[in-house]
């Protein structure tokens, strides 16, 4: 009896792990879309950019993963554009006139998502939510700061952003983050996935605290993004080689 008893409970496993690899899969993409994207500002990057508005960029790339059921893990490489639009509030120059400064940057990552998805509703048609970390390397980047006068006029200048941890680099240039968003997700042909995806990339301290502390800085400038991504992959089902 006990020896029946395991045969059976061994063929009711196999059954469902045989069941389980119909529904799991490898997968692999391209994705692509459109972000927004500005700057967080705490203690004096605060008190100097009172405003931050968002700033349009670009994202594309690879995406991949292992899919179990409704769940996966989604990963991939990608290229984002981001950066922010920033002002100050008026003040008065040594001469007495009254301006303030405009400030835009323009800047480039390699994105890398390690994303856990979860699907509702069937495997045809399916509701999706995404949660993971995200990590960032600082490709490369430019300023432009405007200077506005009251009844003078205006001037500007351009500069290069620098990543490292070197005294004259203002940003890190590995820069962690959290992502997190709903997405939809569509069964296209016996094994093609067609996904959007819209995602909130929440980005840690972007400072360098070398730099910083060289001088006399206090506060943090962080990454915000909101990304409009969709993707298409292709799935190889473990079911059909085992």
């Amino acid at each position: 009896m006990k020896t029946r008893f395991i045969y059976a409970t061994i063929l009711g496993l196999l059954c469902q792990l045989g069941a389980y690899a119909q529904s799991s899969s490898i997968f692999v993409g391209g994705s692509g879309g459109g972000n927004l994207s500005q700057y967080s500002y705490t203690a004096d990057y605060a008190n100097l950019w009172t405003s931050s508005k968002p700033k349009p960029g670009l994202n594309g790339g690879v995406v991949f993963g292992v899919e179990f059921g409704s769940m996966a893990v989604v990963s991939g490489v990608n290229f984002i554009q981001k950066g922010t639009k920033s002002e100050t509030d008026n003040y008065q120059l040594e001469n007495g006139s009254i301006g303030y400064v405009k400030g835009r940057e323009n800047t480039n990552f390699i994105q890398i998502p390690m994303l856990f998805r979860y699907r509702f509703l069937s495997e045809k048609f399916g509701l999706t939510a995404s949660a993971g970390p995200s990590f960032n390397i600082g490709l490369s980047g430019n300023t432009k700061m405007e200077l506005e006068v009251a009844n003078v006029g205006s001037r500007s200048e351009s500069g290069t952003v620098r990543y490292g941890t070197g005294i004259n680099d203002t940003y890190k240039r590995f820069q962690p983050g959290f992502m997190l968003g709903p997405g939809m997700l569509m069964k296209v042909g016996e094994a093609g996935k067609l996904g959007v995806n819209i995602y909130w990339d929440l980005g840690f301290n972007a400072i360098n605290s070398r730099s910083t502390s060289a001088n006399g800085i206090n506060g943090k400038i962080s990454n915000v993004s909101t990304i409009l991504s969709v993707s298409y992959t292709h799935h190889f089902n473990f079911g059909d080689k085992y």
